[in-house]
């Protein structure tokens, strides 16, 4: 089958605009890069606001905007999803809540009026639209083992009836990751690791496509001037990040300063915590930077990038930036999980017991640092440019074509979605 521009509907439970969160960039450039070998056309929530922007820059991409505004959401409409997926066994955070009549419905009629080849699901969350569509082959781009990262955090979580809940979550997360494999013709997964999950639950065929950085983004190198500067990256939306950026501002920084007191810390992420905001005023030696349209100076102009996160799943994409801008890594093992790159090579690798010494290590050896941010560079280069991670991409969805459609009875389990039952 000649599958050159085989239609692929793509469905995900938000628009990847802006590009500020790692799972925007990676639906953003993978459905543009499947968009050079398919008729890709995404329906997608989007606020009433921000729609007819967003349209013209996923069309400006090559991605046909099928974008849905929708209203906000309210408690009352948000406790009556709490309780269906309660009734359903199934988790709200990271499933239920994204589910919207209006999307459902325009899924249905898009894939009516013009009959996909594909079905391409962005995130386990999409996969509460997986009935809408019978009769293609469907593959779900799975950006982390989400049960794995909910059970970390349970296990972090210091309030019982918040571990208790998360962990409950984590159970039914698994549920729908079992489902998703007997759903899906073709598993997308970031890493060998997460791949390997998947197949243990039965997949079908699983493709690894790691995430990705615009290396050419970062191809400009500029002079790092003194003083010394740590810099850590990310949404503080997301828990993890916000106890990575507390332990950099609290443990590491004062032991750097006994060797190197002139040593910076600069943090960069939208929502920043109101402790840190409150800290960095009193410490002049550490910057909230907050939400940036683009991160790349603060790349170019740091002298090492800290990842001491002790949660999580999937791969940072805040350490392939990293890579591609030779700046030199300090990650902790749980914060470059999946990532191809050996300590003492690529980067260094450091519990947190250890992290400080680390650091201090690479800010005290320019030498050494450079060395390995060049391996790093070119192991970006090499394996996790965009455009070679879009290739394996394409490549997976193109096999997922050629495969025989799913039988209608691998979806008998999935409940149709509100709206479309009755059409």
């Amino acid at each position: 089958m000649d599958t050159a521009r085989t239609a692929l509907l793509a469905v995900s439970s938000e628009t990847p605009l802006p590009l500020d969160t790692g799972g925007h960039l990676r639906t953003f450039h993978l459905l543009r890069l499947l968009a050079t070998r398919f008729d890709v056309r995404l329906v997608a929530p989007s606020s009433r606001a921000s729609a007819a922007a967003q349209a013209r820059e996923l069309a400006a991409a090559g991605i046909g905007p099928r974008l849905v505004p929708v209203a906000s959401r309210t408690l009352v409409g948000e406790a009556v999803k709490v309780a269906v997926a309660a009734a359903r066994r199934e988790p709200y955070v990271l499933f239920r809540r994204h589910l919207r009549r209006a999307v459902t419905m325009r899924i249905y009629d898009e894939a009516r009026q013009h009959s996909p080849g594909v079905l391409y699901l962005d995130h386990l969350d999409s996969l509460a639209y997986a009935p809408t569509v019978s009769g293609v082959p469907v593959v779900v781009d799975m950006h982390n083992v989400y049960s794995r990262l909910a059970r970390r955090a349970s296990a972090e979580a210091t309030d019982a009836l918040r571990r208790r809940y998360i962990a409950r979550e984590a159970d039914l997360i698994a549920r729908m990751e079992r489902r998703a494999v007997q759903v899906a013709h073709t598993i997308l997964a970031v890493s060998d690791v997460e791949a390997r999950y998947f197949l243990d639950l039965g997949a079908a065929r699983v493709a690894v496509v790691p995430n990705g950085v615009d290396c050419a983004a970062y191809a400009t190198r500029q002079a790092r001037p003194a003083p010394p500067t740590i810099l850590y990256v990310g949404s503080f939306s997301w828990p993890p990040n916000a106890c990575a950026a507390r332990f950099l501002a609290c443990e590491v920084l004062p032991v750097v300063h006994q060797s190197l007191p002139s040593a910076r810390l600069v943090i960069v992420g939208k929502n920043p915590p109101a402790d840190l905001v409150e800290r960095s005023k009193l410490d002049g030696r550490i910057e909230m930077v907050g939400h940036v349209k683009d991160v790349t100076s603060y790349f170019s102009t740091a002298h090492v990038m800290a990842v001491p996160l002790e949660t999580g799943g999937g791969t940072r994409l805040k350490i392939l930036e990293a890579f591609a801008a030779g700046l030199p890594v300090v990650s902790t093992p749980v914060g470059c999980e999946g990532i191809a790159a050996r300590d003492g090579e690529q980067l260094t690798v450091a519990d947190r017991s250890a992290f400080a010494p680390a650091i201090l290590q690479l800010l005290q050896c320019p030498e050494r640092a450079h060395d390995m941010a060049e391996r790093a560079r070119r192991l970006a280069r090499d394996k996790y440019d965009w455009n070679v991670v879009g290739r394996l991409a394409c490549d997976a969805v193109a096999g997922a074509v050629r495969r025989t459609p799913a039988p209608e009875d691998r979806l008998a389990d999935l409940p149709m979605p509100t709206g479309v039952a009755a059409l």
